[in-house]
């Protein structure tokens, strides 16, 4: 376990930052629905009754790119951050290998590789001593609060 934890001392900071700005790159969807299908090469395509849904999912998902960047500088916010990132990229690497036999699912391959990255490294820092919030990691017997 020091191996790992090591690891994740090493590359939390950098790994939120690279992350967090990538994660962040949706906000144009929320600014600008016409660069949705452009930038996913064209596969995916949106209907007038999509657009406020993908325009929310820009917005949202780049809240969540924001929060990553923050808590590289604010540790405590951490774990909370990382379990809803892991949470959402999760779901949405369910979501492309679910519909891998579309033919707009190729348009996915660049969310679902850099999703996928980050479902990765935060299962490696939930199993790390640093994926822990301090009070669970504190013996039964100290009685800090």
């Amino acid at each position: 376990m020091k191996g790992l934890d090591i690891f994740i001392i090493n590359t939390i900071r950098p790994f939120l930052i690279v992350f967090g700005i990538a994660t962040g790159l949706s906000l144009p969807f929320a600014i600008d629905i016409n660069l949705l299908t452009p930038m996913f090469g064209g596969l995916v395509d949106y209907t007038p009754s999509s657009v406020p849904a993908l325009r929310h999912w820009g917005i949202m998902v780049f809240g969540i790119g924001a929060l990553m960047a923050v808590a590289t500088f604010r540790p405590w916010l951490r774990f909370e951050t990382m379990v809803f990132s892991a949470v959402e990229k999760g779901f949405m690497v369910y979501l492309c290998i679910s519909n891998s036999g579309q033919p707009w699912a190729r348009g996915y391959l660049l969310p679902f590789l850099l999703d996928s990255t980050i479902v990765a490294y935060s299962i490696l820092y939930f199993i790390s001593n640093q994926g822990r919030p301090e009070s669970w990691s504190r013996s039964k017997g100290d009685s800090h609060g």
